[in-house]
């Protein structure tokens, strides 16, 4: 027995010997891995790497190697163009999970790359992304493939991990999205390689990206699903607050071109310049295809649809091309499909509409809109509108605005609300007839202030041209028809936003679908502003020149219509006696203009240049000094 023991024993012995040195091993091992040693040998091989791609890397002293395969360091800074700025990148901890497999045979593979608390700083504009972005394509121009590249077989791309990304934008002021969440996979050979990437946004949502390399070229697929757009709109710094909103959309793209289709829903838009009040809820949405041939330098835009409204209830169909073979030259061309006022006032928020009764306007308009030229020649482009508001027209004379046929009372608005009763019909002594006002005085109205009135739809769409497009001093500035200004007069407030532009364009459309031309004209002459306190051609002329609105001169007439874009501010001649010689010369540019059309004879126009133009109260005054400068420039219009 005591024999068969000591083997047994001297088993033990060795067994436990074996232990201690495994231990002591695991030890020093463990203490290596941690060690300053490891550390030096792993970024020996790394940094190099990361410098040779990304430009300058900055490595923290955080690091560790696990036993199952895993590389852990950090924190890992990409610094940015500006010396005393934040990284353009840093990534607190970048966690490489190795593929033991590799090891084995005696390479170092990545078969999952974690990369946890990403921030990145985009600068002013963008600018330090930008750099980035330049910094990796220069690297990349001059990096230089190993001689024996071609030999090696293709390694397996690692899986990419993004945890608690955060991007920060700088313009106004510094602006943080995030945090998101994303991962990048590869799959297939280099010749068919297929990249997929999806992304949990911030505030729910997510996005799913994919590119595939084949036979014909790069295509791929972006889908969204879910996206909180306010937040992700906010980004842009638009000088409007975005709330709400979700956005969904699909783009493809293959060698040829493009189709795409997105909606948004429920967005609400914030801005003083846009409306006193937050404007929403608001929906609408693209479909379409695009066609591209960069060996021919052209690029068709085969369809889109845009619609408005939870029910895409407004329609607009566009095409269009651009080439760039010799001078870079474009054309669209625009269809508002036919649309009620009814469904026009659905697809709205109550923000955009006017007050009034104009959903029970029957029946429906349509309009279009074509533009053409060279992209760097903007004064040379063509432009060709119209709009079609004869079906309106058919049923529109016992509409919510037919009232404006008979007499009616009015109360124009000023500083403190709507004003005095004015009664706009023959029972006013200052109230004037279409029929007996001055036809020099109706011809300077028109001349100055909407020389397309009789053919026009309520848009002058080749003034806006002109205004837009080519500026005679390149001044962008404002242009509204006759139309235009009696709704603004009848309906609207004094405030200056686009909220009220909407009001104002639907007012107009139903304006000039429910009343005649003439009646028209007959009620803007009676109405508008034309000093303080004063409304109306009737009592401007008994308080400018002591007469009957009959009995008006030529150069008088030519006068009064010449204030009408501002008369409160323009008032001054009268208190002043006199006319500056920089508005006698703009007087005498309307009298030019009412000659040239064929307004006056000769002989008219020069009796009238050279007419007195005394006001009530101040015969003799002397000119005041040339301070005052016109708002609008008056030109040569079309009957």
């Amino acid at each position: 027995m005591s024999l068969s023991r000591r083997p047994l024993e001297r088993g033990r012995v060795l067994l436990l010997l074996l232990v201690l040195l495994l231990a002591v091993g695991v030890g020093a091992g463990r203490t290596w891995l941690r060690g300053e040693a490891a550390r030096s040998q792993v970024l020996t091989r790394v940094k190099p790497m990361l410098e040779s791609r990304l430009g300058p890397v900055r490595i923290g002293d955080d690091f560790h190697i696990g036993w199952s395969g895993t590389v852990t360091l950090g924190p890992v800074e990409l610094p940015g163009t500006r010396p005393e700025g934040p990284p353009v990148v840093r990534i607190s901890r970048v966690t490489v999970h190795l593929r033991r497999r590799a090891l084995l045979s005696g390479h170092v593979e990545a078969s999952r790359v974690v990369l946890s608390g990403v921030q990145v700083e985009a600068g002013p504009r963008g600018q330090e992304v930008w750099a980035l972005v330049e910094r990796v394509r220069q690297l990349r121009q001059n990096r230089r493939p190993p001689p024996d590249s071609s030999e090696r077989a293709p390694r397996e791309f690692p899986e990419l991990e993004l945890k608690d990304v955060r991007l920060a934008f700088e313009r106004h002021g510094r602006v943080e999205w995030g945090p998101l969440s994303a991962r990048v996979r590869r799959t297939g050979a280099a010749e068919a390689a297929r990249w997929e990437a999806t992304a949990e946004l911030p505030g729910g949502g997510g996005a799913v990206l994919s590119v595939q390399q084949g036979e014909p070229g790069m295509s791929g697929m972006l889908q969204g699903r879910g996206i909180p757009a306010g937040p992700l709109l906010s980004l842009a710094e638009l000088p409007w607050r975005m709330d709400g909103g979700t956005l969904e959309g699909e783009v493809r793209v293959d060698a040829t071109g493009t189709t795409f289709s997105g909606a948004m829903t429920g967005l609400t838009v914030s801005s003083p310049q846009l409306a006193p009040e937050p404007v929403g809820p608001l929906s609408f949405s693209a479909e379409g295809r695009v066609h591209w041939d960069l060996r021919t330098k052209h690029v068709k835009l085969e369809s889109l649809r845009l619609t408005v409204g939870e029910r895409r209830e407004a329609r607009v169909e566009v095409r269009g091309e651009v080439t760039w073979s010799g001078e870079p030259h474009f054309s669209v061309r625009a269809e508002l499909q036919p649309l009620s006022f009814e469904q026009a006032m659905a697809a709205l928020p109550a923000a955009l509409v006017p007050g009034t009764e104009l959903a029970r306007l029957e029946g429906q308009f349509q309009a279009s809109l074509a533009l053409s030229g060279p992209i760097l020649q903007r004064r040379d482009w063509e432009v060709k509108a119209k709009l079609d508001l004869s079906e309106l027209k058919q049923s529109a004379r016992a509409g919510p605005l037919h009232w404006l046929r008979e007499p009616f009372e009015y109360r124009p608005l000023t500083a403190d609300g709507r004003g005095r009763a004015l009664h706009i019909g023959p029972s006013n002594p200052a109230y004037l007839p279409l029929a007996e006002i001055p036809h020099r005085l109706v011809r300077a109205v028109l001349r100055s202030e909407d020389a397309a009135f009789w053919t026009h739809r309520g848009f002058d769409f080749d003034s806006l041209r002109d205004i837009l497009l080519a500026p005679a001093d390149d001044k962008m500035r404002g242009g509204s028809t006759l139309t235009q200004q009696l709704a603004k007069n009848l309906f609207l407030s004094r405030e200056k936003t686009y909220a009220r532009k909407v009001k104002e364009a639907f007012l107009t459309l139903g304006l000039e679908a429910s009343v005649p031309k003439e009646r028209m004209l007959e009620v803007y002459l009676n109405i508008i502003e034309w000093g303080p306190g004063l409304h109306g051609i009737g009592e401007a002329a008994r308080h400018y020149f002591g007469k009957d609105a009959r009995e008006l001169s030529i150069r008088e007439s030519a006068f009064l219509a010449t204030i009408i874009p501002n008369p409160v501010r323009y008032h001054v001649y009268c208190s002043r006696g006199a006319l500056s010689d920089i508005w006698t010369k703009h007087v005498n540019e309307l009298l030019a203009v009412l000659h040239e059309g064929g307004d006056l004879t000769r002989t008219e126009y020069q009796e009238a240049l050279t007419a007195p133009l005394v006001f009530t109260g101040h015969p003799g005054s002397q000119p005041p000094a040339d301070e005052e400068t016109p708002i609008r420039t008056i030109v040569p219009g079309r009957d």
